[in-house]
């Protein structure tokens, strides 16, 4: 039946529940948990407000991604019936890989209208194509299917995805993700550099630079496009208004890929369930559940409403599963489409290397004769390599190891990291030293480290689903075959997580890929049993979807529980203020036009960065450099970072400069000179006015991991602190009252004078 035949009811009932269980949903969950004596209707109104100010940028990204898509579904998929989601999901793949390579060129970085224009070039190419397809092509309106109005299962999870994206980068999940200290170090923190920089190119004060990026890429992209002046620092941290948009784009991005990724899965589910055995009726409900499924798990909604990359990864493992099960297309052409899917997932996240690619794999081959094999291995392990070209070679000419910083026995020394480092960082990155088989599988499955942890819902909610669907999907003779290959992907993944990785449970949602299709195969065989043993087959078939329907239900009643309670109830606490409340930009023109009275007194109330940058603007000369002794994480300070390129002497005049844990220690100097007398000095010579030691971070990272530079004590941080020969001058500290001293921050002076210098304000 043509899909304009179906009565008006039938065509809205879908988009229109959607819409009202999304809007009552985002209603509900931005009421709650806002700061004492706030008003509730602010909650909404702020949720609104971020949406319309920072989603279109995302959204025009993602809608560019779809018609970039275009030329390569016609070349691969031009007879599937999936075409059009193997567009989407090749071109988010396309579009990322542009982005890191433009960046890379140099393109989207720097002052000026080039990076606007470059950014919004590409991005308008791909909704010209698009709106090509929208207007006279085979995307016109009258040929959009009747959307199933199992699409509602979807809503709780994109209600809270649109709520908890809408808060300030930091401010929830505590627990596992401390902050977002990883966003806050790396994936929003090296965007923001390369865009005040020159280029997307490794660092020597920031390891995780050289990482592939891809995604990190598409949050610089963001950043080229977002509206200010030409000055991208004040675009990306500040923005139009001090409102920050930049920061809440990059998230509504990051959930787009998580809702993009879902969406494949449902379709790779209605697949495989009409091709094993149900209805042309039933194969898209248990298809949106399976997809549901993926969204609604708590870990998949903790790390898409960050600025992370596994969304990335999972939308691009989907669309390489898709791809590799559509029998529509020539083995080649799904050999091409699915190395090319899998290459970007590497470019997005390297676990994809061996959590995605053998699902990817084993579906891939699982579907083609033998015959055909050694010919799909070499074209789609060269379209893998040619994702990941781009990431490979900048590693190569920044280090020659193209895959720094790993392999590191295979290509040597890197120069300016020394084996101590290189063996810190692998330790660090790896399984306990001396952990057994035993031990590791009981990690696996343990409430801490593995698939039990609450993030997969509680009670083990997923590991249920998971057997349940699994054993449904081999009982059944007709999806016994894919249901072993994905179940033999499953085990292939848990060993990889044993023996790769460093044993988190965040590095397992990768899983999710052939759970939610072995939840479709599952499904499928239920419905299909359970239709032929009752003669009321619709009424049981119904019944048998009901049932499946309780998996992401729950997975979003775990969600939902899981944000109401963070920061002690209270998870909307900075809804209202936003990021411009943790920069202090969103009060700049305020604090400006205050008397020094009101000004101290507001800055008082600070947090170290916003105190920074409204008090010292570190970035407007280049003698009030800021050092930060401990911290990693310089997201939200203004100004641009502290530079060097490998094997090179740091920038004079540069802002903000920090290192991660791994990375050299500026204040033993380019000689690793040990000497705490010397260490003021050093500073000095690098244009670094002022130093902001983080106590507490920095204990932890050196007494209890053990990961900083072994170099630097405690003892001898504390003794250059307390010598009166350091020169070194405390400004301001920052520790719970009844905390003693020596905890929490402080910020000090370096009190050496630059010469020919105006000299620089001490707050």
């Amino acid at each position: 039946m043509h899909p304009w035949e179906h009565s008006r009811a039938s065509r809205l009932a879908g988009p229109a529940g959607l819409s009202a269980l999304t809007l009552i949903g985002l209603g509900v969950l931005s009421c709650v948990g806002l700061p004492p004596e706030t008003a509730a209707f602010l909650g909404p109104i702020s949720v609104a407000t971020s949406v319309l100010g920072a989603g279109p940028i995302a959204l025009a990204y993602l809608l560019a991604a779809f018609g970039l898509g275009r030329p390569l579904a016609s070349r691969l998929a031009r007879e599937s019936p999936n075409r059009f989601w193997i567009q989407l999901g090749l071109g988010l793949g396309l579009l990322l890989w542009l982005s890191h390579a433009l960046g890379m060129a140099g393109l989207l970085s720097g002052p000026g209208p080039t990076p606007r224009i470059v950014g919004w070039g590409v991005v308008g190419l791909g909704i010209l194509l698009l709106a090509d397809q929208i207007a006279r092509g085979p995307l016109r309106p009258e040929k959009w299917p009747v959307v199933t109005p199992a699409i509602v299962f979807l809503a709780p999870a994109i209600a809270l995805l649109l709520v908890a994206a809408s808060s300030p980068p930091g401010v929830l999940w505590h627990a596992t993700e401390h902050g977002a200290f990883d966003a806050h170090s790396y994936h929003l923190q090296l965007p923001k550099e390369w865009a005040a920089g020159e280029r997307l190119w490794p660092t020597a004060h920031n390891v995780y630079s050289f990482l592939p990026s891809f995604v990190e890429a598409g949050y610089m992209h963001l950043g080229a496009m977002m509206p200010g002046g030409p000055n991208p620092l004040v675009r990306m941290v500040a923005g139009s208004a001090g409102d920050g948009h930049w920061f809440l784009a990059c998230q509504f991005l990051h959930i787009g890929m998580a809702i993009i990724g879902a969406m494949l899965l449902a379709r790779a589910g209605w697949t495989l369930a009409l091709r094993f055995g149900v209805g042309a009726a039933a194969a898209p409900w248990i298809g949106l559940i399976a997809g549901a499924l993926v969204l609604a798990t708590p870990w998949m909604i903790v790390v898409s409403t960050l600025p992370y990359n596994e969304a990335g990864l999972i939308a691009m493992a989907a669309a390489g599963v898709l791809v590799a099960i559509d029998d529509k297309c020539g083995p080649c052409a799904r050999a091409v489409g699915a190395g090319w899917a899998v290459g970007v997932a590497c470019g997005c996240k390297p676990t994809a290397l061996f959590m995605a690619g053998p699902i990817v794999g084993l579906l891939l081959l699982g579907a083609a004769p033998a015959r055909a094999w050694p010919r799909m291995i070499a074209v789609g392990s060269l379209a893998g390599l040619i994702a990941v070209s781009p990431w490979m070679l900048r590693n190569f000419l920044a280090s020659r190891n193209p895959v720094f910083p790993f392999a590191s026995s295979i290509f040597g020394n890197h120069g300016w990291w020394t084996d101590e480092q290189i063996g810190r960082f692998a330790r660090n990155h790896h399984a306990p030293p001396g952990l057994g088989i035993g031990d590791r599988l009981s990690r696996l499955l343990s409430p801490e480290f593995g698939l039990m942890h609450e993030q997969w819902g509680g009670g083990g909610t997923f590991v249920i689903i998971l057997l349940a669907a699994a054993i449904g999907a081999l009982c059944w003779p007709k999806s016994r075959r894919p249901g072993a290959l994905l179940t033999i992907g499953l085990l292939a993944q848990a060993i990889c997580w044993m023996t790769l990785t460093h044993l988190q449970s965040r590095f397992l949602i990768p899983m999710l890929v052939p759970a939610a299709l072995l939840l479709a195969l599952g499904g499928a065989a239920l419905t299909s049993w359970v239709g032929r043993a009752s003669p009321n087959r619709r009424a049981m078939t119904i019944g048998a979807v009901g049932v499946l329907a309780i998996a992401p239900l729950a997975q979003s009643l775990a969600g939902v529980l899981l944000f109401l309670g963070q920061n002690d109830m209270h998870p909307n606490a900075m809804l209202v203020l936003g990021p411009g409340a943790l920069t202090g930009m969103g009060a700049e023109a305020e604090f400006a036009s205050s008397t020094p009275d009101t000004q101290e007194l507001f800055l008082s109330a600070l947090g170290p960065a916003a105190f920074i940058n409204l008090s010292i603007r570190p970035w407007e000369a280049e003698n009030r450099a800021v050092y930060l002794l401990g911290d990693s994480t310089p997201l939200y300070f203004m100004g641009r970072a502290w530079s060097r390129e490998p094997e090179a002497s740091p920038r004079p005049g540069s802002a903000i400069a920090y290192h991660t844990t791994w990375d050299r220690v500026p204040i033993l100097g380019s000689g690793g000179n040990t000497d705490i007398s010397h260490w003021s000095r050093q500073l000095h010579e690098a244009g670094i006015r002022y130093v902001l030691v983080n106590y507490d971070e920095l204990r932890r990272l050196i007494e209890t991991d053990r990961n900083y530079d072994p170099a630097i004590t405690m003892d001898k941080v504390l003794h250059w602190i307390d010598d009166r020969r350091s020169d070194l001058r405390s400004i301001r500290t920052w520790r719970a009252p009844g905390d003693p001293p020596r905890t929490g921050v402080e910020l000090f002076l370096v009190d050496i004078p630059f010469p020919d210098s105006p000299g620089a304000p001490t707050p």
